[in-house]
């Protein structure tokens, strides 16, 4: 379930204008682990499904998206592909227990209303030795964001919402994962132009809608006034990827 304050209906309209999917996420995901041919996998929170296409153009595997929001899922099933994209919370996933061999999710655990009543949903639909990744971000990774820099409003904000790992760790522990791990890493620098601009005035990036208008005007002038100077904006993501394996009771 996303978070309420965002109205992620309405956001869809333009998810795909400003947010395309990321090869190297996939890529550090299936590098980690690579699915058997004929395994079932499971993107939670799949917006409109641009990762989840990713992933199944590159494994042999069946694939499935899950998402709360009608509006993403209305992008999603507009692109052609096997997979199947269900409209349901994360905390009541409409699968049999040990249903899934493999869980994943990228950039959306900030945005559950209960990580503890999620994951135990998600191990409950994990079959026995399969495994979940949550791809997210570390605290010192957040400060570290290029957004951070121009909208600081955003990082206290953002420090508040995302748990740190952590806290995913232990987690996933009081539900069944009792193996986890976790893999930090910067994706390759991208020099930072009109596209990025384009996501900040457009709001893309989530936490934009919850600093004050004030603090959001002020960073977006700082952002003009630096392309005008033709300053340099090369920045490298930075994600951790927690890992867990299921306990086989």
């Amino acid at each position: 379930m996303p978070d309420k304050s965002i109205d992620y209906d309405s956001v869809s309209k333009i998810y795909d204008q400003i947010r395309a999917g990321e090869p190297e996420m996939v890529f550090h995901l299936l590098e980690e682990y690579m699915p058997d041919s004929g395994s079932k996998v499971l993107d939670v929170g799949c917006g409109t499904g641009n990762n989840t296409l990713l992933l199944q153009k590159a494994i042999d595997a069946q694939v499935f998206g899950l998402d709360s929001s009608f509006g993403m899922l209305v992008e999603a099933r507009e692109k052609e592909s096997p997979i199947s994209f269900i409209h349901a919370s994360v905390d009541s996933i409409p699968f049999r227990p040990d249903s899934f061999d493999m869980l994943f999710m990228t950039e959306v655990v900030h945005h559950l209303p209960s990580m503890d009543d999620a994951m135990q949903e998600m191990s409950r639909v994990l079959r026995p030795d399969g495994r979940i990744c949550i791809v997210t971000q570390s605290h010192k990774q957040i400060e570290e964001r290029m957004t951070s820099h121009f909208f600081p409003a955003t990082i206290a904000i953002d420090k508040k919402r995302y748990p740190d790992i952590p806290e995913i760790e232990e987690c996933m522990k009081q539900n069944s994962l009792t193996k986890t791990w976790s893999k930090s890493f910067k994706f390759a620098p991208i020099m930072l132009g009109e596209e990025y601009f384009d996501t900040v005035s457009r709001k893309g990036y989530s936490m934009l809608h919850k600093i004050p208008e004030s603090d959001y005007q002020e960073g977006l002038k700082a952002l003009q006034q630096s392309f005008a100077k033709l300053e340099k904006l090369d920045y490298a993501a930075g994600y951790t990827y927690v890992w867990a394996e299921k306990t086989n009771d």
